[in-house]
């Protein structure tokens, strides 16, 4: 499925303008992965002919700013394991990336006589993945500090495991991650914005069976 549409750089909502574009060079000045493809430039920039990851529900959900997005992140509802609390799930923003890194456990062997070393793969690591977004109030000035506390509760969850679904996650094959840093940046220059960073990493459940 493919969508055709225009936007602009700049959108207006209730007065308030946001260069989105300009905040994510800002809070994070350097490569920002797959999921700015899909996600910022079809925020940002005028786009034709975007292709859609597959995935089992909608796949066009709307920020804010009224404008489409391909990609989302999800956290499901989930019982905590130590005090059997409900936690009723988590909608990142809209403006949020994720960036998607593995690397491979090889252990390498020197044999004598020979150049070089003899690699044998023993096992593909978890996916590191890296999300940034931003929380934005639209509606004044004043702090988004409610947004920002829903975020803190999710990444104080006493849970190793935490189911999640979107697109890009989807497409790797990850379906739980366990998060492990979160990093809140300066918004220099803005009163109603706050930056996040969160370190994460793509978990398989284990079960032990009696």
């Amino acid at each position: 499925m493919k969508t055709k549409e225009t936007t602009q750089t700049t959108e207006t909502v209730s007065n308030y303008s946001f260069n989105i574009q300009e905040l994510f060079k800002q809070h994070f000045p350097f490569k920002l992965g797959f999921a700015t493809q899909a996600v910022a430039d079809s925020l940002l920039n005028p786009f034709d002919d975007i292709p859609v990851l597959p995935t089992d529900t909608e796949l066009t959900k709307m920020s804010a700013l009224g404008t489409p997005v391909w990609d989302y992140l999800h956290v499901k509802p989930v019982t905590v394991e130590s005090t059997g609390e409900v936690f009723d799930g988590y909608d990142f923003p809209a403006e949020t990336t994720i960036e998607a890194l593995r690397a491979k456990k090889i252990v390498e062997s020197d044999i004598l006589g020979r150049d070089g070393t003899v690699e044998e793969l023993i096992a593909l690591d978890d996916w590191s993945l890296t999300i940034r977004g931003l929380i934005i109030n639209y509606d004044s000035t004043d702090y988004p500090e409610n947004a920002v506390k829903d975020l803190q509760q999710l990444f104080e969850l006493k849970s190793s495991v935490l189911p999640v679904k979107g697109t890009f996650l989807t497409m790797l094959g990850v379906r739980y991650l366990s998060l492990h840093r979160l990093s809140l940046k300066p918004s220099l220059g803005y009163s109603n914005v706050q930056a996040f960073e969160i370190e994460a990493k793509s978990k398989r459940p284990f079960i032990i069976e009696p």
